[in-house]
């Protein structure tokens, strides 16, 4: 629809601009003294017009643009000048009223629109007020009569329609510029976290497994090959993981797995600490029929969870995951026995991008000591969230 309005806009100005130009070829302003003024300040215009022209397909620098118009506007009030000082020589003829030169204050206008829409910011200020005056001065270059405010008045008006028509799409085009960067933002920020969430949990339980079979690898041989075997299956499913990431970021495929509970209960099976210790998972109400969203955003907090119980306490006896289903909303629980040297004072990028997660979500998220000597990540996240099923 743009492209087509823009051919008819097209279409239109260059209309109005042969029939102004048949207009002053027939008042015959091009044949009068003027002429040598009305040739001049009529090709400055032309001039900017192919800079705008040239700037709408080839992209060039928006300085040139706002450049050119301000030459354009330059020219045309030194023509305008020149015109009012031949008009009133005794040489001249008596009768040069006439002389208003539709073709130039079209084309003026027209520039105007071009410089103020491409060109840049604080250069096109100063060339669109030279094109606003030159337009509209235009008309009572050479006499200032009855006829000619008609004219300067109607100029006013075109000029100031031109003028805020080219601010409107100016100030859209930016607040589209905006948004475009906004969600170009928010998608780097959603990749990011992904990434996390995927691909740091395998990747830290590889190092817990690798740390574990330097300790074992002099005292039990046999160990380290299981543990070998473990990290080459952590690999692979950290490789599966990555790839998965990366068919979703080309796909509309969910990066997550389908909001199904079944893969919440193999990730907490497979979960284990260097010292061999499991998670256990507790389950309340009917968790297989969780909807898909709200499911997806369990997986991701338990994950995140137990990968920051692999990086921050290794040496943890109890790990316990509970999850609740509640008739509005669904809460998990992830505990942990608090680290030797107490919990960490500071959240870090994965549960930051976490809670981001959850509260997009409508939810409640909380991560830190419970009093009780363990380190509590609790989330509650509507079954049904606001943006997502809002009207």
């Amino acid at each position: 629809m743009r492209r087509v309005l823009f051919r008819l806009g097209v279409v239109l100005v260059g209309a109005a601009l042969v029939l102004a130009l048949a207009a002053d070829y027939r008042t015959g302003v091009y044949g009068t003294v003027l002429a040598p003024q009305a040739l001049l300040s009529a090709a400055a215009p032309v001039l900017a017009l192919s800079v705008g022209a040239v700037r709408r397909w080839r992209r060039i620098d928006p300085r040139l643009v706002a450049g050119a118009g301000a030459l354009a506007g330059a020219v045309s009030l030194g023509c305008s000048a020149w015109m009012h000082v031949t008009a009133g020589s005794p040489e001249a003829p008596a009768r040069h009223a006439d002389a208003y030169t539709l073709f130039e204050i079209t084309a003026l206008i027209v520039v105007l629109v071009l410089t103020v829409r491409y060109g840049a910011a604080l250069p096109a200020v100063g060339a669109s007020l030279l094109l606003c005056l030159a337009a509209v001065l235009r008309p009572v270059a050479v006499e200032a009569t009855e006829n000619s405010l008609v004219l300067a008045l109607l100029c006013t008006f075109a000029v100031c329609a031109g003028l805020t028509g080219a601010l409107v799409a100016r100030l859209a085009a930016a607040d589209r510029r905006r948004h475009a960067e906004q969600v170009r933002l928010e998608q780097r920020l959603t990749f990011a976290r992904d990434l996390h969430d995927f691909v740091a949990h395998h990747v830290t339980g590889i190092v817990v497994q690798a740390q574990g079979a330097q300790v074992v690898a002099a005292s039990d041989p046999q160990m380290t090959v299981s543990a070998l075997g473990q990290i080459e299956g952590a690999a692979s499913a950290a490789l599966r993981a990555l790839r998965h990431m990366v068919s979703g970021l080309r796909t509309a495929a969910p990066l997550v797995p389908a909001g199904e509970a079944k893969h919440l209960r193999a990730l907490v099976a497979t979960f284990a600490l260097r010292g061999g210790g499991p998670a256990r998972l507790e389950e309340e109400g009917p968790v297989d029929s969780l909807p898909t969203a709200p499911m997806a955003a369990v997986h991701r907090v338990t994950m995140e969870s137990l990968t920051n119980v692999r990086k921050h306490a290794p040496d943890s006896r109890h790990v316990s995951v509970v999850l609740r289903v509640l008739p509005r909303s669904v809460e998990i629980d992830i505990t942990n026995d608090l680290p030797e040297a107490g919990a960490p004072t500071a959240l870090g990028y994965g549960l930051v991008g976490l809670e981001e997660r959850v509260t997009a979500e409508g939810g409640v998220f909380r991560a830190g000591p419970d009093g009780g000597g363990r380190w509590r990540v609790h989330a509650r996240i509507p079954l049904q969230s606001a943006w997502r099923d809002g009207p």
